[in-house]
């Protein structure tokens, strides 16, 4: 959960510079959205894990996921002027991060009850994938 937490909070910097490089306004918006969507990620990944049982929390794993899912990050020039087309690839690359660890992680799951969470997590990601794609595209009708 830290992991994944450092993950939305890497991604919002990231987005925000981008956004103060950014010679469009139409992609200034679209990071800016961007930006906040991921600080709401990371608050809601934090707020799971209040929630979340001690026992599930300091569940161990004997395997840990074999891709870098910060890569993309570290791909991105943060003063780099990004066009729009660039700016939504990587946000839907960063999804497909997250949705691909989720999924592997459930499959790997000891407990019915670990599984369960990582599931709920994969489904959290994918109606964020489809409500990103949704504010983009609309961004794209202005």
């Amino acid at each position: 959960m830290d992991h994944v937490g450092s993950f939305h909070r890497q991604a919002g910097l990231l987005f925000r510079q981008l956004m103060e490089h950014s010679s469009s306004a139409r992609v200034r918006m679209l990071l800016d959205y961007m930006a906040r969507h991921e600080l709401n990620l990371e608050k809601s990944i934090a707020a799971f894990r209040a929630d979340s049982p001690e026992r599930v929390l300091s569940s161990w794993f004997k395997y840990t996921h074999d891709e870098d899912i910060f890569a993309p990050l570290r791909a991105v020039d943060p003063e780099a002027d990004l066009p729009f087309d660039d700016v939504l690839d990587l946000a839907v690359e960063l999804d497909a991060k997250l949705v691909e660890l989720y999924e592997e992680m459930a499959e790997r799951s000891a407990s019915a009850e670990i599984k369960d969470i990582f599931n709920s997590l994969l489904l959290q990601e994918m109606k964020e994938k489809q409500k990103l794609i949704r504010s983009a595209l609309g961004l794209l009708d202005i």
